[in-house]
């Protein structure tokens, strides 16, 4: 799936016997720290967001592992990928993070919940499934997310036409920090299972990029030679730029999408991934050197992966 960034699966869960976070006291939320802790032991250990420095809180919140800076109780990986976080809402939230389309993330955050299932008792219904604070979580207590890369609907003026669509089909489409890329989101979790749910979810994004590869045609049809031109020559300014911002790197990469739909360019999606991993940082202000610094990173990662010009 060429415009697919970034995946992320969120699995929520409470404690059977235990209020939701609201109303949950001090002393009982020590309890279910300690009951997770012993579940956990072995896996990952606990850490206290306060305790890791600044920068490295700021990665976890861009990569979306860390949603709330308020929650200050957390289990992390060793790879940063995968996540527990403590009474965000709900008494316990994984989050499982991947570049690209990667069904390790849902894979990864699923087992672990059934790991923990077996040790601790969650609060179930049988007519109505895991109990949630947020009616929205009720059911299979699961909310998939995918931000993916709409250049070409984009540029045709057509993208509020396909979000009224995917709401239809019971998803959300919302913007982010880059015109041109939108979070992909599930509604509703009653009546399904965590895998019916993902393989539905799969279903629309692959309906989506097929959208966005016709999208990409329709704009090849009319403007080749200018398509054809725009993706060399940002090809050769990522190759050669001496400076680079954040804003600049992610308008190429949209370029490159475009052009890898349409066999224009020759690059690896994890190259394109890896690159876009490389731009999102929120930052207004950047200084020469760390502009210099990212230029050089750019093609670092060009060079690894190799490229050639279509």
């Amino acid at each position: 799936m060429n415009n697919v960034v970034f995946t992320k699966v969120s699995i929520f869960r409470n404690l059977k016997d235990y209020k939701f976070v609201p109303k949950l006291e001090a002393d009982k939320q020590n309890e279910i720290i300690e009951k997770l802790s012993a579940a956990m032991k072995g896996k990952m250990n606990l850490t206290e967001l306060s305790s890791i420095n600044l920068d490295a809180q700021k990665v976890l919140k861009t990569n979306r592992l860390v949603t709330n800076t308020r929650c200050n109780n957390i289990y992390l990986s060793e790879q940063e990928n995968l996540c527990v976080m403590l009474f965000d809402g709900e008494h316990l939230t994984i989050n499982g993070v991947a570049q690209g389309f990667n069904k390790s993330a849902f894979t990864k955050a699923s087992e672990l919940a059934r790991e923990l299932s077996n040790k601790i008792s969650f609060a179930y219904s049988d007519n109505y499934g895991y109990l949630m604070s947020d009616l929205t979580k009720i059911g299979a207590g699961i909310k998939l997310e995918c931000d993916i890369d709409f250049s070409a609907i984009v540029e045709l003026n057509k993208i509020e036409q396909v979000k009224q669509n995917v709401r239809k089909l019971g998803y959300q489409l919302t913007p982010t920090n880059n015109k041109n890329i939108f979070t992909l989101s599930t509604l509703c979790n009653l009546g399904l299972t965590e895998a019916e749910i993902f393989d539905e979810f799969e279903k629309t994004i692959n309906k989506l990029q097929d959208l966005e590869t016709e999208s990409a045609k329709m704009l090849d049809a009319t403007s080749h030679e200018e398509l054809i031109d725009r993706t060399n020559r940002t090809l050769a300014v990522l190759k050669a730029a001496y400076l680079m911002n954040y804003d600049e790197l992610k308008t190429h990469i949209s370029v490159l999408r475009t052009g890898l739909n349409l066999g224009l360019v020759n690059l690896a999606v994890e190259t394109l991934n890896k690159l876009q991993n490389l731009s999102i940082s929120e930052r207004d202000f950047m200084s020469k050197t760390e502009m210099i610094d990212l230029a050089k990173q750019v093609q670092k990662t060009l060079k690894e992966k190799g490229e050639k010009n279509v």
